[in-house]
């Protein structure tokens, strides 16, 4: 599957995630990159800043121009409610990247990157303000079975920068419910072979498929929400497939987009549908 990233659309406001937002593409767009969008409010509606007093999303293009030269940048802007027309805008692109506060409420998303990442026609980077501690692994969130689009954008992440996939398997015991525990509850062990012959299954699997890339695999318990966002701090892109974007109603993506302190890259269901157009 090719993921050339082609078009790119950038979240712009006045809250300023979107400067970190700009660097990643700035930083990974090489000489794929040949178009940036930026998404601003409104104008009557949109704040100023600098000393000249110009419109954020015009400052944030000034900028884009200065760090991509050579890359055609736009503006466009938007009445309304802003996360959903980033979710309008993504479907004439390739790529979504939005900034986010960490610890604090506050996005380019409109306060809730998740909805908006869940939402998107096409995969999403989130990028939390800065400092990012390590240029680690690509990190991909195993499921079962293994989401072909989060594959194909961990492969070619890793492929770029030179860097291993960590295969993470999270897992937690099943809650206790009014019939009573599940079989694998009442064997720990059991629960948990489960879960390591899945992920060593996988990591054969993949090794074979791809043998120039390096694949770590790494079975972690505890809830997925909470144990991907704790290895964020050693990846340099955390990538989530579709079970994980929907799992317990988006509860594991709100979890890690709430905790992370890498990028990552969610890859909503109306880009499996969009990858199977391009393949048909």
């Amino acid at each position: 599957m090719d993921e050339r990233w082609t078009t790119v659309t950038l979240a712009a406001d006045a809250a300023r995630p979107h400067e970190e937002a700009l660097r990643w593409v700035a930083a990974r767009a090489g000489d794929e990159v040949e178009r940036l969008r930026v998404i601003g409010v409104d104008p009557a509606l949109e704040a100023r800043t600098g000393p000249g007093g110009t419109r954020v999303a015009d400052a944030v293009a000034d900028a884009a121009r200065a760090a991509l030269p050579g890359v055609q940048v736009d503006v466009r802007r938007h009445a309304g409610p802003f996360a959903a027309a980033l979710v309008e805008e993504s479907d004439d692109g390739d790529l979504l990247v939005i900034g986010t506060f960490r610890s604090r409420r506050g996005s380019t998303a409109g306060g809730d990157p998740a909805r908006v990442a869940a939402r998107a026609a096409v995969p999403t980077v989130v990028v939390p303000e800065g400092p990012h501690p390590i240029d680690g692994d690509v990190v991909l969130a195993v499921e079962d079975p293994v989401d072909e689009r989060a594959l194909a954008i961990a492969v070619d992440e890793a492929h770029r920068r030179h860097r291993r996939v960590t295969l993470l398997r999270a897992w937690e015991m099943p809650v206790l419910t009014r019939t009573g525990l599940t079989d694998f509850a009442e064997d720990p062990m059991r629960w948990r072979s489960r879960n390591a012959e899945l992920l060593q299954r996988t990591t054969t699997a993949l090794a074979a498929r791809f043998p120039d890339v390096r694949f770590h695999p790494l079975l972690v318990e505890g809830h997925p929400g909470h144990a991907i966002a704790a290895h964020t701090r050693r990846a340099s892109l955390v990538v989530l497939g579709l079970g994980h974007v929907r799992a317990l109603s988006g509860a594991v993506l709100h979890d890690v987009l709430r905790e992370t302190v890498s990028p990552v890259c969610v890859v909503p269901p109306a880009a499996h549908v969009e990858a199977a157009d391009r393949s048909a």
